[in-house]
């Protein structure tokens, strides 16, 4: 107890820090890497301090070029790294950027701003401008959020996010519109956090019915990313798709991840999760068999070439307690928006959880057996854990019968494009291997197709972010 006490009261220390930190914070987002040159604009006068701290006037325009551990700016050298400004926005590679830039002694150039107007250049990338109202200020907290995370976090690479998929998109003042600005201001300030810390707030763009849990994506067991049902039926244009991939191709993404099993024959789904996501393959070739994460290959393959690891086809698994293989979609249950209300409390217990019983507990949740407003409720009142783990079990028993004051989801009706189930084969023929799946994206985290449907029900900003982030909570910095 005194142990996690003096936990928690660091991790107070640490946020009270990092709110201080928030405010007027800037963000650092690499523009270019690994480039001899760069040639940078302004609406007006360009000023450029160098190391040394002597200041350069090159006009409008100027093209830098490394040489060494200095630039040549103009017919001089000034050493690295230099500070850049002008009158009005910079401009590099065709594009316009609010701030200043910053190239570093590596000769990477570096859009310096205020994280309000990062965004501005982020949401119209991340989300198109059209989309409702409320769904453009759930992307702007949660992209906020991931922003101020990583500048928390500077690294020794010596800038934030990237300006790419890898973090965020992010385009600069040219894409900037009316209604993704007024969601910013809308929602300035607001960040997600977990237990007094600022979440990670990955986004994909459509789960196919079921999100990921991180753990089987990136490896860090996370409780407020575990996978989670969409819990509303909604299209998108990734619903459903097919991908056929050459023999050769497969291999070849093998062969980068460190994988040789000679000509692959077989491609099988080894594991899935609850949500029939599948977590590992299985490939078996001419030289042997190998298990690879899924989300290892869907990178490795290319992230547009197989769209997600929601993989379809097989015959339906019929309604019943799913195993530990995990099931198909038509075994589970979705819920409608009044299952997503707080419910009736679990009993309270005095008598401590065995390992046993925290680790079936633990399984559980993982398992999507608990709602957002009930994870949330176990993890701020501890001594509820065990009147859970006995609800956990009533709901996978026979009937999935619930505790007493506790509704339980309705069952998707729609079983026409099942999950695959483990052990299932992906089809080869001709040299090649056909993959069926619904959904876009690592899977971890908020859906923003299913977030969009949420809002079109009526669901505002914070309860969407806290069923796709069960457990955290919308703060306000400002």
């Amino acid at each position: 107890m005194r142990k996690n006490f003096r936990v928690c009261f660091l991790s107070l220390l640490l946020v009270m820090t990092s709110l201080r930190a928030v405010e007027a914070r800037d963000i650092y987002v690499r523009l270019a890497e690994g480039v001899s040159s760069v040639t940078i604009t302004s609406d007006g006068p360009l000023k450029i301090v160098d190391a040394a701290n002597k200041t350069h006037s090159p006009g409008k325009s100027i093209s830098l070029t490394r040489s060494g551990s200095s630039a040549v700016v103009g017919k001089t050298k000034a050493p690295l790294p230099l500070r850049i400004s002008g009158g009005g926005l910079l401009g590099y590679n065709g594009r316009k950027y609010r701030g200043g830039f910053f190239v570093t002694r590596e000769f990477i150039l570096i859009n310096v701003l205020d994280v309000e107007d990062y965004l501005r250049g982020v949401l119209p990338a991340e989300a198109s401008s059209k989309w409702p109202e409320e769904y453009l200020k759930i992307q702007a907290i949660i992209s906020r959020t991931y922003g101020v995370r990583q500048s928390l976090n500077r690294s020794a690479r010596g800038y934030d996010v990237g300006d790419s998929t890898s973090d965020q998109v992010y385009r600069g003042a040219g894409v900037e519109t009316a209604a993704t600005d007024r969601a910013i201001r809308a929602t300035e300030g607001e960040i997600v956090t977990w237990r007094n810390e600022l979440a990670f707030t990955p986004f994909h763009s459509d789960s196919g019915g079921y999100t990921a849990t991180n753990a089987h994506v990136w490896g860090k067991n996370l409780p407020y990313l575990t996978g989670v049902r969409e819990p509303v039926e909604y299209q998108s244009p990734h619903s459903g798709w097919t991908a056929r991939i050459p023999a050769s191709q497969l291999q070849a993404a093998l062969a980068k991840i460190g994988v040789g099993v000679g000509q692959v024959r077989e491609v099988r789904v080894s594991e899935v999760d609850a949500g029939g996501r599948a977590i590992n393959f299985t490939f078996v070739g001419s030289a042997g068999s190998a298990s690879v994460k899924s989300s290892l290959f869907r990178t490795a393959i290319g992230p547009n070439v197989l769209k997600s690891t929601m993989l379809t086809g097989g015959a339906p698994v019929e309604n019943g307690t799913p195993g530990a293989a995990g099931a198909s979609e038509s075994a589970w249950p979705i819920a409608d928006e009044s299952d997503f209300l707080p419910r009736a409390p679990a009993p309270t217990s005095n008598t401590p959880m065995s390992e046993t019983e925290e680790g079936r507990l633990t399984r559980m949740t993982s398992d999507g057996f608990f709602t957002a407003a009930e994870l949330m409720d176990m993890l701020m009142n501890p001594e509820k854990r065990k009147g859970y783990l006995y609800i956990g079990i009533q709901r996978g028993g026979s009937g999935r019968a619930a505790a007493p004051g506790v509704s339980l989801p309705k069952t998707r009706p729609d079983t026409s494009m099942p999950a695959l189930r483990a052990g299932q084969v992906i089809t080869g023929k001709d040299g090649y291997f056909v993959f069926q799946g619904r959904g876009w994206g690592h899977g971890v985290g908020l859906s923003q197709w299913g977030a969009q449907a949420l809002v079109k029900k009526g669901w505002k900003a914070e309860r969407v972010l806290e069923y796709y982030y069960p457990g955290t909570t919308v703060r306000k910095f400002k």
